[in-house]
């Protein structure tokens, strides 16, 4: 599988997320890589972990800027944020049953890397576009 690349598009000018979403990236390249090395249960479980551990944290985090500066869309944004977060523990689910398997690694790929890209530029984008029009900038100790 290939290694998702960070980009400027995906940038949503909110320096946190921005920085959230890149160790979101990295921990999906370490959990693609572990499954293609099948580098044993482990690793691969714990990367997972991490992964569902972080992803809780990173909606928490926008959530809540959401809600402090007036987001309209806050409500709906959160149930995107759950339906990514059930899709990552069927994922996790699928893995303790089944192990690594080739089809483990194809619905995290296809599942995982097109939600996260889709819901980056979209529903992201348009909070950070938000923030950016009622000139508000939230840094990395917020």
């Amino acid at each position: 599988m290939k290694e998702i690349v960070w980009t400027e598009d995906l940038s949503v000018g909110i320096e946190l997320i921005d920085a959230q979403h890149k160790m979101l990236i990295q921990r999906l390249n370490d959990l693609k890589q572990s499954l293609e090395l099948q580098q044993g249960p482990e690793k691969i479980a714990a990367t997972l972990g991490f992964l569902i551990d972080y992803t809780e944290f990173h909606f928490s985090a926008e959530e809540k800027h959401m809600e402090a500066n007036g987001f309209k869309e806050v409500e709906d944004h959160k149930k995107i944020h759950e339906t990514f977060k059930a899709t990552l523990r069927n994922l996790e689910d699928e893995f303790n049953e089944e192990g690594a398997t080739h089809l483990l690694a194809d619905s995290m790929d296809s599942l995982l890397v097109n939600w996260l890209f889709k819901h980056i530029k979209g529903t992201d984008v348009a909070f950070g576009s938000f923030l950016e029009s009622k000139g508000i900038t939230i840094s990395e100790e917020a």
